[in-house]
């Protein structure tokens, strides 16, 4: 998660208009529960999720050019 918490940052100043919101999973798993969080880490934009074990910058990226 702290691989694609660093990407999202650096991401961030690619995409000025990305609002970045982290959830921790462990203290709010009723959130996670209900947003369908089933993988962490998890983005969620647009009704959409890109969720994986690895999340790369490149994938990020994508996910984010397509919302």
């Amino acid at each position: 998660c702290h691989l694609a918490g660093r990407g999202l940052t650096e991401l961030k100043e690619e995409f000025p208009q990305l609002e970045i919101k982290r959830v921790d999973v462990t203290l709010h798993p009723k959130q996670a529960l209900e947003a369908g969080v089933r993988m962490i880490p998890c983005l969620m934009a647009g009704g959409k999720k890109l969720s994986g074990i690895l999340l790369s910058k490149e994938k990020m990226r994508s996910f984010i050019k397509k919302i």
